[in-house]
């Protein structure tokens, strides 16, 4: 009879310790956090207007992501705009030089430099971050473009002589521009329809307009390969043609500098629009999470002070427990 008092005394004893280390873990973390640890006693059993706020932090934190990915989005398809209009604009201010130079050796050099251009421009309209390309349209899984020495060996092989400057010029034009030519269907392999679009809000939504086979990006990469073909030497031009060429190729250029700068500004606007949605949003979680510590939270001073209630029932308990041990086995070894 004795051994199963024994038994029960320590069932009990070992129940009581484990209430009371609960009790100390559970006015820990509430003197912590200033949250109650046990929400459903806290609200009465009403806890409706809790789960709603937690749905609702949920759907912001989702927001907060896609804005992210939104701001990665536009800084780096405004980077690539800087990276493409800064090349283009110094290579225009080169070739109006053209007409100083008087032999084809030099004028060459010309063109060389727009070659490293060229093909240098083609490649970061294909750049991606993140797995996702920048210029394809909707079809951001897609690689828009060719690299670019492949599109200018493509087109070295249909440009070809003799032809006059001018029939060069439009070629390499049509080449690029025509509807359903060679750039369409050869080169190009993003979307042709949609744009690449981020949600940024429960009903905002960014579009990025611009694609690789926008006017203005056909345009430039023609004013670049005008400038490219001005001193090929299997369509022999003379210097004065090249220089012409050359010089056509420069104000397509300027031309081009002007609507980048345009779509620069566009995906100005759309970063201030992820800039605000991303403040709105952090203002909202703010305030969600306000609500919530009204409804959960929690006297910080008072569940400290039960914290160290339990702490000292605690100590006492394991000092009990020790003196009961000692007499114990001394009895025991009796």
């Amino acid at each position: 009879m004795r051994a199963i008092g024994d038994l029960a005394t320590f069932m009990l004893s070992g129940q009581f310790q484990a209430r009371l280390r609960i009790s100390a873990e559970t006015a820990a973390q509430e003197a912590t956090t200033g949250i109650t640890q046990e929400k459903t006693r806290h609200l009465g059993g009403s806890t409706l207007a809790i789960s709603l706020l937690d749905r609702k932090a949920q759907l912001l934190e989702q927001h907060q992501r896609g804005i992210a990915e939104a701001a990665v989005f536009a800084s780096a398809t405004q980077q690539l705009l800087d990276r493409i209009q800064n090349q283009a604009s110094q290579l225009a201010s080169d070739l109006a030089l053209a007409s100083q130079i008087q032999t084809s050796s030099e004028l060459k050099t010309l063109s060389v430099s727009a070659e490293r251009v060229f093909v240098d421009t083609v490649n970061a309209l294909s750049t991606e971050i993140a797995g996702r390309f920048l210029l394809s349209g909707s079809a951001t899984d897609a690689k828009p473009l060719l690299d670019g020495q492949t599109l200018l060996d493509m087109l070295r092989n249909d440009i070809v002589g003799p032809m006059t400057p001018d029939a060069a010029k439009n070629a390499i034009a049509g080449w690029f521009e025509t509807l359903g030519g060679p750039f369409e269907t050869n080169v190009y392999s993003g979307s042709v329809s949609g744009f690449a679009q981020h949600s940024i809000g429960p009903e905002n939504t960014v579009t990025f307009g611009l694609r690789a086979d926008s006017d203005s990006v056909r345009e430039l990469l023609a004013g670049l390969a005008t400038a490219v073909f001005a001193s090929e030497p299997a369509l022999g031009f003379a210097v004065s043609d090249q220089q012409d060429l050359l010089e056509q190729a420069r104000k397509t250029l300027v031309q081009t500098d002007r609507t980048l700068t345009e779509e620069r500004a566009g995906v100005g606007l759309i970063e201030m629009m992820i800039e605000a949605s991303r403040v709105e949003t952090e203002n909202e979680l703010e305030r969600t999470d306000l609500n919530r510590m009204s409804l959960l939270g929690v006297d910080q001073f008072q569940a400290a002070s039960e914290f160290e209630a339990a702490q000292q029932q605690l100590d006492v308990f394991y000092r009990i427990a020790a003196r009961q041990g000692r007499v114990s086995l001394a009895e025991y070894l009796r």
